[in-house]
């Protein structure tokens, strides 16, 4: 019986150490290319990509992608970029998990020119044109009525974005259905949050 209580009090405490530090299965949670941000700055990327026609092998894949973040982070001094996990059960639908200390290191890591950053912070030549507020209204950039703290994601992959916060204005490469918005990666997508 006291096995049995010392048991439930060591599982109770990891599931509240979880929840307290934010822990999320990002793997089972996102089936799709997805950038999660967070309201620290960093951000988690979850990337699915099928192997199934290609001769490639889990611990091969696995080894690559160790020696690419080891490689990346000693080329920065520091730890920026971190495998959380990889699946690689089904090859068909591989998803690998990593987390980024902040825009650079995921700018740096896969060689993109993103930006996120405060609004007031953000050159206006990068906020120009039409946007869709969060209802459904269209606004032009000039009349945008951002507030205090907002901020400014601009994204020229096609992935699905996830913000800590609500999403104040997009423009035409994004799409927005509950709560994720999808960048079309035809052009920049230009995510305005608070």
């Amino acid at each position: 019986m006291h096995k049995m209580r010392r048991f439930q009090i060591i599982v109770m405490s990891a599931l509240l150490i979880c929840v307290l530090s934010g822990c999320n299965n990002y793997a089972k949670e996102y089936d799709k290319n997805t950038l999660v941000v967070k309201g620290n700055g960093s951000l988690v990327e979850v990337a699915v990509e099928s192997f199934a026609d290609s001769s490639v092998q889990p611990e091969d894949l696995n080894a690559y992608i160790d020696e690419q973040i080891d490689a990346y982070n000693e080329e920065q001094g520091k730890k920026v970029v971190k495998n959380q996990s990889i699946d690689t059960e089904d090859m068909s639908k591989v998803k690998l998990v990593l987390s980024y200390k902040d825009m650079e290191a995921y700018n740096g890591f896969n060689l993109l020119d993103c930006v996120l950053d405060d609004f007031s912070n953000v050159d206006g030549d990068r906020i120009k044109g039409t946007y869709t507020a969060a209802d459904g209204s269209s606004v032009k950039a000039a009349d945008l009525d951002v507030g205090d703290k907002a901020k400014v994601l601009i994204l020229s992959e096609a992935a699905n974005v996830v913000v800590k916060g609500e999403i104040l204005y997009y423009n035409k490469e994004v799409k927005v259905k509950n709560d994720v918005a999808s960048a079309t990666g035809k052009g920049d997508a230009v995510i305005i949050f608070k």
